[in-house]
């Protein structure tokens, strides 16, 4: 039949000539054909397309309703099992026993074939709260599959149906009991109880709350057959390797590769791609931007591909930097996995200008900013201080504060913290796929001058959070990282400040710590749930305090919160496909049949609507294969695989035959079970000594899952009753002999059975009894007297039973502690009788057992790890993971390796099962321990408990101290840095014998071959030594190298690095000093610079420091102030008016202060203007013009002489520090203000200009182009009180009722 139907199509699809009807004649054969009113019987269906070949399309409809009449008997029923309400063509769930959050109700409504409820229509909105008024008394919140749309629109469209991929439509959204909450990050709609009724609300999908399942009729039979596996229609006692298409077990990750120097320093790059499939899978390797280049060992001989893992050796950035993607196949089908990228870690360098520094007043809060940098893939900063680069040290000085974003913060700075800092940038990696020499590259600096004005100390001020905080990092931060947000407060440090931090509205996430005291919050490994407004208080005591809130919204790369669960569909069926990721942004989404994108198409019955993917009618020879669902953001990609088997079964008894005798009680009932396998699902019909039964009736009913209930039973029901199960492929049938006794029988017993971890499953437990007989029903595990109270059993209920013909035990979410024996007892007060079962679960792997690291194959750096491969528990392992800690952070545990079974077995071993394995790349001399875990295709298993502790053997150091640097020290010393090994790197325990070597030499232009000087330096702690060069040696460049030393020799050179000398001080002094006046307290100051040349500024000149003092005083009273840079001017301000002032300047580096320029003596001047002028008048000068005239001044012999006035012009409705200054040079006292704008208030200020400066402001005047407006002092007051706040729209408010309000009076001078 198959065949006729699929040559059938062929035919359909031929010519579509529309001269001829055939596309009208075709499209309603295919109509017709959709409506599953017929049981696509072929040959009636080639009948009527011999009739629409013949005939009119009007033709064509009267033979289809002809031939729908003839094969009415043979219609296929579609309907909604029990539990599951019917309406307009749909099954419900109601499911309000097992509270779940949103995303687990997505999962367990899949585990139906269903989705999470969708509204389309007003009267499916009725039906919903017709239900929860009368079955909901609580009035609990349901959750529905809406949430907010990934472009939201209009309000239409705003939020879509995730469940169906359509928009939630105006109608629905017209439903809400209340706005909106928008602070309810990823929230759902859900029903809900208000003044009104039911109705919809917006809510936090991490609550647990109970939700609705909803499933199309003619899908309704996946709620039947969801325990399908692939054993479905074999009989049972099968072979466990049952053939299946490959599913992944281990997908590649991401690498980003960063090594010190050539690629040839890198460890060679493996990405893992593990997949279970029977027969086994072929691998291939794709890359490029296209993923179109194939990688094969022939093109590349860096290149190995083994079982799936892609190793290269010397990872080269030029040729290796590209996406990656690995596909797998068998006869099955083809998946393709994620893609993935390989990239290189970089550190630019700091810019060789030197940063201006900042210049801060005593007892203020202060910040130094890092020199900008580039880096790849992340950075951490650290900070030096002073000519001793000696570390900042913020847990020993709380006043300091050093941030993620590499910014040095002072809660309050004096003069102790005035000095010039270096910054330092070390590269690091994102996570533990970051590859490295373990030697990071890492950049300094040039110094960064801190600069400390001095002013009067402040009494107890502050906390005042700083504008930088809270702050968030990474940016953006991501679903799985360790999410830090920081808080920084200013105020004096005489009092310690009490840091705390809380989230607004709900606790703190549970896996949060505070470090840094208390300054940093970090969410370990952040989930979406952990979004919200965290707040950070700040306290002094029980005197003040200061509060803000950050938002944290955190991204994701989306992740799969139910995977496609494979398919085992009945032909000609229809399968909706959901796929249920989350992600922020929200995922786009995209699908595919081995391997190939698919899109909607009618030919192939496919139907692509965001993550949904509908197939109808079935068909083998079309839509066999393997399926993934791909789920994409800005953050990355994550695929879902899973296999189509579409069946064509005859129906078989064989797997679950019913009893071959039943007994049961005169006057009882009688649920007498069939349970064929076949596909379609077989229909079932029973008879009685060969007379069939008719459904119906008080006495037979045919139950939907096609179990017979026969009620009070009497003498005449014993006999022979037979099942018989038919489907397009053949029938079959099994009897039951039926026994009627007195008393009680147990009529169906739990037998034994298999689920999968997180899954439900039914132990049926019925007698036949009287009904004035009292029965009660118990249950023990294992022998023990179940306990309900987990939440994982639950019983039917009596009704439930008499309904359905079914009474027993649900395992619910059933997890591994739950396998074992069952036990049903039936009691009445006259007998008990019990029968058993055994549950079986399947999941992920079982524990490896017996992991041990082998003394006597331990090496240097490598040791040999054995296990016990634990349980499969009914999978197929495809993977260990072996992870690692050492005896330093002995709960920092890794994913270190990946291992397949066929490369881990050992042949012939102690004991089956047992595993063996080189663990590489160990530093020496460190005690490591390891646990196992493996990885089948129910996902990933817990880990073995650990090793004992191996110890590495002693061995010269494997790597080179990181950092190495230098500068600084006293004249004739050259002074080198580096960091010390971190102990895990000792490569011996003897810690005494660890120290360093360190070598320098001259740095030639003209060879590379002069002999190097060493020194050997003892102590593992050590991070500096000093060596005297000689004082002519000052500012000398050296170059320089390190290595790690132990008992057991020499470890490996670091890179060499570039150090200079000691500086000493200038030798040369500015020149040319000379003066100029800048107003009455401030002075101008130039020189020539000293050259930037070794003999002349001794080392790198850090800036100028101006001297000065009255010269009627001691030159020992001079004050001074430093401008840091290679300068030719500075102001010097604060002075006296009109005394004389000696200036000298002097050039400093590092090293100190060089000697005294030439001395110049300056007058500073009189005062600025001591008055306004007066009578200033404002009038319209015609189209965005006005004029202005004022009154001059007179000034007195105190004052310098006039030179000019200014005027300050801005919007009223703008601060005035947004002022246009215009300055008018001689004695002008009139001036035209041009391109006003006619519907602008503005404001204005006048001032005469002398020799000391600008004069005394006149108050505010206020106009418009028409004119000047008179405004009360008070008001004026306040407009400028309001303008100082810069809130526009209030004080365009005020501005424009006082205007309108006051009796304002335009004065015109013409």
């Amino acid at each position: 039949m198959h065949q006729s139907r699929h040559a059938l199509y062929e035919e359909l699809n031929k010519d579509k000539d529309p001269r001829k009807f055939k596309e009208q004649r075709i499209y309603i054969l295919l109509l017709f054909y959709e409506t599953r009113f017929v049981q696509q019987d072929a040959a009636a269906l080639m009948v009527v397309y011999n009739a629409a070949v013949a005939a009119a399309a009007t033709v064509v409809v009267a033979v289809a309703v002809v031939v729908f009449c003839q094969l009415a008997s043979a219609q296929t029923t579609f309907y909604c099992p029990d539990q599951w309400p019917s309406y307009q063509g749909h099954c419900y769930r109601f499911e309000g026993d097992s509270l779940l959050t949103y995303d687990d109700a997505k999962g367990a409504c899949g585990l139906h074939g269903a989705g999470v409820l969708s509204v389309e229509t007003a009267a499916e909105h009725s039906f919903i709260v017709r239900w929860l008024e009368q079955h909901d008394l609580f009035q609990r919140v349901w959750y529905t599959s809406g949430v907010r749309a990934d472009n939201p629109g209009p309000v239409e469209t705003k939020y879509k149906w995730e469940s169906t991929g359509e928009d939630v439509t105006l109608l629905v959204t017209s439903l809400w009991l209340q706005t909106p909450d928008e602070k309810v990050l990823n929230g759902v709609i859900a029903y809900g109880y208000g003044h009104s009724g039911f109705g919809l609300k917006w809510v936090d999908r991490s609550e647990t709350r109970p939700y609705i399942c909803k499933i199309p009729e003619r899908e309704a039979y996946r709620i039947r057959v969801n325990t399908r596996g692939f054993d479905y229609g074999l009989p049972s006692g099968s072979p466990l390797a049952l053939e299946r298409g490959p599913h992944f077990l281990v997908e590649p990750r991401s690498v980003v590769v960063v090594s010190q120097g050539d690629s040839s320093s890198a460890p060679p790059v493996v990405l893992d791609c593990v997949v279970a499939a029977v027969p086994q899978a072929t691998y291939h390797w794709f890359k490029g931007q296209t993923l179109d280049v194939e990688l094969t060992m022939l093109t590349d001989d860096r290149i190995t591909i083994t079982n799936g893992r892609l190793t290269i050796q010397h990872p080269n950035k030029h040729l290796d930097w590209d996406v990656y993607r690995c596909v797998a196949s068998n006869e099955y089908g083809t998946v393709i996995s994620s893609s993935v990228e390989i990239t290189f870690g970089d550190l630019g360098e700091f810019n060789n200008v030197k940063d201006a520094g900042t210049r801060a007043k005593a007892f203020d809060g202060a910040i130094l900013e890092c020199s900008p940098i580039t880096y790849k893939p992340a950075i951490s900063y650290q900070w030096l201080k002073g000519d001793s680069l000696q570390f900042v040290r913020p847990e020993f000085q709380d006043y300091i504060f050093i941030s993620k974003n590499g910014k040095l913060y002072f809660s309050e700075v004096t003069r102790a913290d005035e000095s010039t800092y270096k910054c330092i940038a070390v590269l690091i990696g994102v996570n533990r796929y970051t590859l490295g020499t373990g030697h990071a590259p890492t950049r300094t600096s040039l110094p960064i001058p801190l600069i400390v004005d001095d002013q009067a100390p402040k009494s107890d001020w502050g906390p005042e959070i700083q504008n930088d905080f809270p702050a968030v990092f990474p940016s953006p931060p991501l679903r799985g990282q360790d999410v830090r947000l920081e808080c920084f407060a200013y105020g004096s440090s005489t009092t310690p400040f009490r840091y705390s931090w809380s989230r607004d509205d709900k606790p703190l996430p549970a896996a949060s710590e505070t470090f840094d005291h208390d300054r940093v919050l970090v969410l370990h490994n952040a989930q979406l749930e952990d979004s919200g407004v965290y707040r950070c208080t700040v306290s002094r005591g029980h005197a003040t305090s200061d509060t803000k809130t950050v938002t944290l919204n955190l991204g994701a790369k989306p992740y799969f919160v139910s995977p496609l669960r494979d398919q085992h569909a009945d032909i000609d069926s229809q399968l909706t496909w959901i796929c249920h990721a989350r992600g922020n942004p929200e995922p786009v989404y995209s699908w595919y049949r081995n391997g190939q994108l698919l899109t909607s198409d009618p030919r192939s019955r496919l139907t692509v609507k965001r993550n949904v993917l509908s197939i109808s009618l079935l068909d083998p020879d079309l839509h066999n294969g393997m399926y993934q669902c791909g789920a994409a953001n800005t953050h990355g990609e994550s695929m879902s695989n899973a296999q189509l088997r579409v069946l064509a079964l005859p129906p078989s008894l064989e797997r679950y035959p019913p009893p071959s005798s039943v007994m049961a009680a005169r006057g009882g009932n009688l649920t007498l079970r069939c349970h064929p396998e076949g596909a379609p699902y077989p229909t079932i019909e029973w008879s009685k000594g060969g007379s069939i039964i008719a459904n119906g009736g008080d006495k037979y009913t045919v139950l939907s899952n096609g179990n017979l209930h026969v009620a009070r039973l009497a003498s005449n029901d014993r006999g022979v009753y037979t099942c018989t199960a038919t489907n397009h492929f053949g029938s079959t049938q099994a009897s039951s002999s039926v026994i009627i006794t007195e008393g009680v029988a147990i009529m169906s017993t739990p037998s034994d059975d298999t689920v999968v971890v997180n899954q439900t499953t039914f132990l049926p437990c019925q007698a036949s009894h009287p009904e004035k007989l009292d029965m009660v029903y118990e249950w023990t595990f294992n022998d023990f007297r179940l306990d309900f109270r987990t939440g994982h059993y639950q019983l039917t209920h009596q009704t439930q039973a008499t309904l359905q013909g079914l009474h027993g035990l649900y395992l619910i979410s059933t997890q591994f502690q739950h396998q074992g024996l069952y036990t049903c007892i039936v009691r009445s007060p006259f007998v008990a009788t019990s029968h058993s079962a055994y549950v079986t679960v399947k999941g992920p792997p079982r524990r490896p057992g017996g992991v041990v690291a082998l003394t006597g194959a331990t090496t240097t750096n490598s040791t040999v790890v054995e296990w016990v491969q634990g349980s499969s528990s009914g999978g197929s392992i495809g993977a260990h993971v072996i992870q690692i800690a050492h005896q330093l952070f002995p709960h920092a545990w890794q994913d270190y390796a990946t291992v397949r079974p066929s490369d881990s077995v050992v042949q012939n071993g102690k004991t089956q099962g047992w595993h063996s394995f080189r663990v590489a790349g160990l530093n020496p001399g460190t005690d490591y321990r390891f646990r196992v875990l493996a990885v089948n295709e129910y996902g990933r298993g817990l880990e073995s408990s650990a090793s004992a502790y191996v110890r590495t053997f002693s061995a010269p150091p494997a790597v080179a101290p990181r950092n190495l640097r230098g500068g600084g020290g006293s004249i004739g010393t050259l002074t080198i840095r580096w960091n010390a090994l971190d102990k895990s790197e000792y490569g011996t325990s003897n810690v005494n014998s660890v120290g360093y070597r360190v070598f320098w030499r001259l740095k030639h232009n003209t060879s590379t071959d002069s002999q190097w000087s060493l020194r050997d330096i003892a102590g593992a702690t050590v991070e500096h030594m000093s060596v005297f060069v000689g004082e002519a040696m000052f500012f000398t460049l050296y170059e320089t190298k390190l290595q790690a030393v132990n008992d057991m020799g020499f470890g490996p050179n670091s890179s060499i690095a570039e150090v200079y000398s000691a500086e000493t001080l200038p030798t040369a002094v500015p020149q040319n000093v000379n003066t100029n006046t800048f107003n009455s307290t401030a002075i101008e100051v130039f020189w020539v610079p000293v050259p930037q040349v070794r003999e002349f500024a001794g080392g790198t000149i850090l800036g100028y420091q101006i001297n000065y003092w009255n010269q009627e005083d001691p030159a020992s009273t001079a004050s001074f102030i430093k401008y840091y840079g290679q300068l030719d001017y500075g102001l010097v301000i604060g002075l006296d008016v009109d005394v004389n002032m000696v200036i000298d300047v002097q050039v400093f580096n590092s090293a100190g202060l060089g000697a005294r320029s030439n001395r110049y003596i300056m007058e500073t001047s009189g005062f600025a203007p001591l008055t306004y002028p007066q009578e200033v008048h404002i009038w319209s000068a015609g189209e965005g013009r006005a004029h202005l005239w004022w009154r001059g001044i007179t000034i007195t012999t105190e004052e310098e002489g006039l030179t000019g006035y200014a005027i300050w012009l801005w919007s009223a409705n703008e601060s005035p520090g947004s002022a246009e200054l215009i300055e008018l040079d001689g004695m002008a006292f009139h001036y035209t203000l041009r391109n006003l704008d006619r519907n602008t208030l503005y404001a204005l200020r006048l001032a005469a200009v002398g020799g000391g400066g600008y004069g005394k402001k006149t108050p505010t005047i206020y106009f418009t182009v028409e004119g000047q407006i008179e405004v009360h002092s008070h008001l004026a007051e306040t407009i400028d009180i309001l303008s100082g706040a810069r809130s526009h729209y209030v004080i365009s408010s005020v501005l424009v009722a006082f205007c309108v309000a006051l009796a304002t009076k335009v004065t015109w001078n013409l």
